[in-house]
């Protein structure tokens, strides 16, 4: 082979090249696939305009001709997307509904377009996404209350009133390193969609499931603590390249966070679904250990072996079409496979989640469905508030000294049991956050 002609087929061997990395940039931001996509639009120019080329390689480069325009139709759509999403705090919401594969499942009666053909045919445009996220927060709201209205004794209401005043009181706090964070002090805190629509490079913990099955990168990510909480040891603590930073938090008073105006929550990760396990002393019912399933060796009483709670989900069998459809979109990325795998199991298990309290012919069980996770603004802290009286009603059936214990705590030690030991919320605000020196608190 003549010396040009090897140097040519490598040429266009690397841009090939370039093209398919091009290609599986979603994780790359749209700035640097921009400036990659341009860089390479102009090297194939140049080629297309060699009058030496061999007929054969000349073939080569109208293919990747074609697989550059439509990179950069594909580059310039995302950036108009991002332009859409992250215009207004309804925008993230939005981003949702029209990417989230939990949220658009046809098997699911909660999906977007079937409660918007069932509800309100008018829910089109950008308010429609928190719109829909109202609704199931309502519907969530409602069914607590629809539950604890049978149940008696005054302490109902002075639990309720006593929660809601602690929990105005409490904090959003997100864990990360003290380098990152003294970052944020110049440029905000900024969501993963963010980064992707405005910076070069960036790091991100974003995972395929938030990514795609729900599609919240356009949200950040806090937990709902106690002022006076102690750090938590979080996976959030390490450096991008993997090596131990200096643990820090960024912490937020509540109602000025916005979480109660623009925000959302999820009680407990839609990811694992992972409801803390509520395990007794045998002897003193009283006292309880709680824990993660995924985390059953970090107890600490693993002597308790006493049931008074855990989520059972359900134990649907997928189709073969579910095992089609992951197959081809695993086919297409990798990552939205991973994420459908996880979501359609919840959706076809959905009607047949359960919270089991007790054991033996004291057992009860009652459904979890998927709606029941989602709190939305002004809903959050009464909602709350709500599901401590209901699983407290529910301890009184099963586990009658944990509800007298529970009654008798002050609203301080309730909440805090609320959110470790009854839920894990995790609280979402939308787009960027300016933060200041003396929201930063250090280990």
């Amino acid at each position: 082979m003549p010396a040009d002609t090897a140097a040519t087929a490598a040429t266009l061997g690397g841009l090939e090249a370039r093209l398919k990395e091009c290609a599986g940039g979603a994780d790359t931001s749209v700035v640097k696939r921009h400036t990659a996509i341009l860089h390479l639009d102009a090297d194939v120019e140049k080629l297309e305009n060699d009058p030496q080329l061999a007929p054969a390689d000349q073939q080569r480069v109208a293919g990747l001709r074609r697989g550059v325009d439509q990179q950069k139709a594909a580059v310039e759509a995302r950036a108009r997307q991002l332009d859409r999403y992250l215009a207004k705090d309804g925008g993230p919401y939005t981003m949702m509904v029209e990417n989230g594969l939990l949220w658009t499942d046809q098997y699911w009666p909660n999906a977007f377009a079937k409660m918007r053909e069932r509800l309100n045919p008018s829910w089109w445009g950008e308010a429609a996404g928190q719109a829909y996220f109202e609704k199931m927060s309502r519907q969530n709201v409602a069914g607590m209350r629809q539950d604890t209205s049978k149940v008696q004794g005054d302490w109902k209401q002075r639990m309720r009133d006593g929660l809601q005043d602690q929990l105005r009181r409490s904090v959003l706090r997100h864990y990360t390193t003290l380098r990152r964070a003294e970052l944020m002090l110049t440029g905000g805190m900024k969501t993963k969609a963010d980064l992707e629509h405005s910076e070069f490079d960036y790091d991100h913990n974003t995972s395929a499931f938030d990514e795609h099955g729900l599609s919240n990168s356009g949200f950040l990510f806090f937990f709902i603590e106690d002022p006076a909480a102690p750090f938590r040891d979080t996976r959030f603590k390490k450096e991008a390249d993997g090596t131990e930073g200096t643990p820090a938090r960024i912490t937020l008073g509540i109602q000025e966070s916005g979480l109660l105006s623009k925000g959302w929550v999820m009680l407990s990760d839609f990811a694992q679904r992972e409801y803390p396990t509520i395990m007794a002393d045998e002897n003193d019912p009283a006292q309880t250990d709680s824990f993660l399933p995924t985390r059953e060796d970090e107890r600490r009483h693993p002597e308790y072996q006493l049931l008074v709670r855990r989520f059972t989900p359900g134990r649907e069998t997928l189709t073969e079409a579910d095992v089609d459809t992951f197959m081809e979109l695993s086919e297409r990325d990798s990552t939205r496979g991973q994420a459908f795998s996880v979501v359609r199991p919840m959706v076809r298990n959905d009607a047949s989640n359960a919270m089991t309290y007790g054991a033996g012919p004291q057992q009860q069980n009652y459904p979890e469905p998927l709606v029941r996770n989602i709190l939305t603004g002004k809903d959050i802290i009464p909602g709350l508030a709500e599901r401590a009286v209901l699983e407290v009603s529910r301890f009184e059936q099963t586990t009658p000294q944990l509800a007298d214990r529970l009654k008798a705590m002050s609203p301080q030690a309730l909440m805090k049991f609320l959110l470790k030991d009854l839920l894990r919320p995790q609280a979402m605000l939308p787009r960027q956050l300016e933060i200041k020196r003396s929201d930063i608190e250090r280990r």
